[in-house]
This record gives C-alpha cells, structure tokens and sequence, in this order.
C-alpha cells in the first residue's frame, strides 16, 4: 500500500513538472488523498491489543484463595482419647480396709512362674505387669502335667492375718489361692484354698487362711494348720483339669486380720 502512494506521488510530480492537464492532477490529488487515508487506519488497531493483558492479571486471583484449604489444623486434636484410658485404670489401687497391710502392688514384683515343666509338662505361661497390674496369662495341656502358678516372696507380712484380700479379674476358671510356710516339721507342704470369683469383671475377693487344704506335689496330706507368721511365699495356681487358654489380672494383695 505504501508502495504504491509512493508512486502516485512521483506520478504526481512527474505530472505537475510536465504541466499535465489540471483535471487529470486534481484526480491524481484526490486519489493520494484517498490512500493516505486508508493506510492511516490500521494504526487504530494497537488499542485492542492492550486491553487484551487485563484479563490476564484477574486470572491470578482465584489462584491466591486456593490456599485457604491448609487450615485444616483441627485433627490434630485426635491425640486426645490416648490420654484418657491410661489414668483411668491405675485409680482403683486402693483397699478399703485400714487394717490390712499391702503385700505388693506389683510396682517392683519379685514373682515367678512354676508351670508343669518340673513334672514333665507341656503348660505355658508368661506374666507381664502394665499400670501396676500383673497379668499372667497362657495355655493349660493337661497331658503329662496340667498347671501353671505365679508365685512371690513373703516375708513377715501376714504376721496377724488371718485371711488375704485381692483385687483380681479373671477368666472364670478354677484357680486356688496357695500358700508356704517356713514350719520346719512341714517339709514340702503347700496350702491351698479356692478363689471364688465370676469371670469378666475386676473384684476384691477374700480368701480365708484358715482350713486351708495341705497337698505335697498336689496330692492331699495331713499336716499342721498353715502358719501366717512363718509365711515365706504366696501365689495363684491353675490345676482345674481342663486344656486350653487362661488369663489372670491381679491388681493388689492385702494381709488382712
């Protein structure tokens, strides 16, 4: 286009120069005044171009509200419930008789486990002690032996008693109290009584010291009455004649009068 307004131009020119006729240089005048006018126009066109940015910048907006989702702080919250149930379970370590004397508690136990190995059997057991409470737990196999016992030191604490008092749960089985004394004239002599409890639930059950049954590697004997004085050593037995799984909690011992 502007090629050729350069040319009308010099053809203008050429014509004024060579004094051409006047109405072939007003057409001439005109049709320069025309293309001039045309070509001045696209030069309007850069104003669209910059109106076009604008949308660009508002497009980012939306991008910044995106990071509102972050705030999902609150789960942190769910660490909540893992304080609750572990001080709940140490609260019931306490007796109700002021007269008794605590035996243990099980927060430094010096107990051990006898199972049916001695006799040749194939019973096992395992204790573990979690807030204070021993829970002594296994499988009973009857053939070849079929018991297993816990078992700890006494040491002057049932001077006086006549009757132990346990916070105890269990499983419903047929456990005995058992008991020893340093009488010399004893020999290996046991004492035995039941430990009557309803399983699933925890309670304090006393079990007398008295009329306690004697047995020597758990057959029945005759013997002297069980001595509380001469107390060396005190524990639970499982010997119900039954296979299969136990469990056991004991929280407290007490010696009580």
């Amino acid at each position: 286009m502007y090629l050729k307004v350069a040319a009308l131009l010099c053809v203008l020119a050429v014509s004024c120069a060579g004094g051409s006729d006047s109405a072939e240089l007003e057409a001439l005048r005109e049709e320069v005044a025309s293309l001039k006018a045309t070509t001045t126009a696209p030069t309007t066109t850069t104003a669209p171009a910059t109106t076009t940015t604008a949308p660009a910048t508002t497009t980012t907006a939306p991008a910044t509200t995106t990071a509102h989702p972050t705030t999902t702080a609150p789960p942190t919250t769910t660490a909540a419930p893992t304080t609750v149930a572990p001080t709940t379970t140490a609260a019931p370590t306490t007796t109700t008789s002021t007269n008794c004397v605590r035996l243990t508690d099980f927060q430094d136990p010096a107990w051990i486990i006898v199972n049916d190995g001695v006799m040749g059997g194939r019973s096992e057991a395992q204790g573990v002690i979690e807030d204070g409470v021993l829970i002594w737990t296994g499988t009973i196999v009857t053939t070849g032996g079929g018991f297993s016992s816990i078992r700890g030191p006494v040491d002057g604490e049932f001077a006086g008693a006549t009757s132990l008092t346990l916070r105890i749960r269990n499983d419903g089985r047929r456990y005995e109290l058992l008991v020893d004394d340093a009488f010399d004239e004893r020999g290996r002599v046991t004492h035995y009584n039941p430990i009557e409890t309803i399983g699933g639930a925890w309670q304090e059950i006393s079990v007398p010291l008295t009329e306690m049954e004697a047995r020597v590697f758990g057959n029945p004997v005759t013997a002297d009455p069980f001595a509380p004085e001469l107390a060396t050593q005190v524990g639970v037995i499982l010997a119900d004649g039954m296979d299969g799984e136990f469990q056991f909690e004991i929280d407290w011992i007490d010696a009580c009068p």
